[in-house]
């Protein structure tokens, strides 16, 4: 099995109103995703509404993403129903049209102990004769693997990785070392270590994950190419500045869902995105506004050439300490605002951004801007060891002037009653 990292794009799939599949517009995402330079297409994911698509189409989506890929890139299809035998004949289907790998997730209406789960991925394994990426998806199957879930269902000889879950980088890397541990040395060498979410995909990569999984690359491929090959090259701070364009985006997925957000990005770029499968409804006004503020702060510049590295991640080091410098104003300006009047913090603390309690729509809009405006902070955590990682050796920063607020004049004092 080909390798299918460092970036995995997951496209829309577009329908008319009447369920039919919009081939022209289908195949112009899968092909652009891999013309940028994606590694490796994923249809019928969470992005590509596979809970909503009937059997009847599952079929003609993955030929066609098969015939447009033309063994450009591997195609990985996800296979995920609620019974055994649904899965069964969904990867028997994928693996006679062409279908590199599958993807397959718990799903479930009755929830389900490990032991029905395990026994499901045990069935497929036997079944199989295309590798399987077991999917950690808690939000929508109801369950979330555990280190010692995923290391026995990984020893299963079909199993070729993972595309887990993780709060940020130093999760991420916690869970790739706790399951390598657990596993005998050659089953953890071959395995994909794979993990999912918009936000955080150069610091997982960073944290040593070989596939970063993402929906917004289905409509969005260019800057998530380099974001990936800048995190995978050793462009740390170049990867991370490059990242942070898709905050305010990975903040209204978190919000509204991947499958919408994706469908107002197809429109905007002017592609004919059909209709979401009913009843889901597309994104409502102040949040499309939010989306296509969004776009417009994305910006892909060339890619740093090898002789230019040194010189190149310096002036990102220099970008980075400039964006913390401005942050530090914004905040020095935002204390003098009355405490009742500032935005909340957020309690749910480092849960797994899918999970996360959603906010009152008015403070994530106001993310969403602060974002966009480049005032906002990453939301993909990072380890902060290597934020100035890549300057050149003796080196010396420098120096950033911040400038101090002006004070605002005192109120005058209120007459005695």
């Amino acid at each position: 099995m080909p390798t299918i990292g460092p970036l995995v794009a997951y496209p829309l799939t577009p329908r008319g109103e009447d369920g039919r599949l919009l081939t022209s517009s289908f195949e112009q995402l899968v092909d652009s995703a891999i013309s940028a330079g994606a590694n490796a297409v994923g249809v019928l994911g969470s992005t590509g509404g596979f809970a909503y698509m009937p059997r009847s189409a599952r079929k003609r989506i993955t030929r066609s993403a098969v015939e447009v890929a033309d063994g450009r890139a591997p195609v990985i299809v996800g296979v995920g129903a609620l019974s055994t035998a649904e899965v069964l004949a969904n990867l028997a289907e994928a693996h006679s049209v062409g279908a590199s790998g599958a993807l397959l997730q718990p799903m479930a209406y009755q929830p389900l102990t490990f032991d029905e789960i395990y026994g499901l991925y045990k069935d497929a394994s036997a079944a199989t004769e295309i590798p399987l990426w077991v999917y950690n998806n808690p939000s929508t199957t109801g369950h979330r693997f555990s280190v010692e879930q995923l290391t026995k269902i990984g020893r299963l000889s079909a199993v070729a990785g993972f595309k887990d879950r993780a709060a940020n980088a130093t999760d991420a890397k916690d869970r790739m070392d706790r399951i390598a541990a657990a596993m005998p040395p050659r089953t953890a060498r071959q395995i994909d270590w794979g993990f999912s979410g918009d936000g955080h995909g150069a610091q997982v990569l960073l944290a040593g994950a070989t596939a970063w999984h993402s929906g917004l690359a289905g409509v969005l491929p260019e800057i998530c190419v380099a974001i990936a090959q800048a995190a995978t090259s050793g462009h740390a701070p170049h990867a991370r500045v490059l990242q942070r364009q898709l905050t305010p985006l990975s903040i209204i997925v978190r919000q509204y869902g991947g499958i919408r957000t994706a469908h107002s990005i197809a429109q905007m770029l002017g592609l004919d995105a059909g209709e979401l499968p009913r009843p889901l409804a597309p994104l409502p006004a102040d949040a499309r506004t939010l989306v296509r503020m969004a776009l417009e702060g994305i910006s892909v510049p060339d890619a740093p050439m090898p002789e230019e590295a040194a010189a190149r991640q310096a002036d990102d080091v220099v970008a980075v300490e400039k964006a913390e410098a401005e942050k530090i104003v914004v905040e020095t300006r935002a204390a003098a605002v009355p405490a009742d009047a500032a935005e909340p913090e957020d309690p749910a603390g480092p849960a797994d951004a899918a999970e996360l309690v959603a906010e009152p729509p008015a403070v994530q809009e106001s993310a969403v801007v602060d974002a966009a405006k480049g005032t906002g902070t990453d939301t993909g955590a990072s380890t902060g060891t290597d934020e100035v990682a890549g300057a050149a050796p003796g080196t010396t920063a420098p120096e950033l002037t911040i400038e101090e607020p002006e004070p605002e004049p005192e109120p005058e004092p209120e007459p005695e009653p």
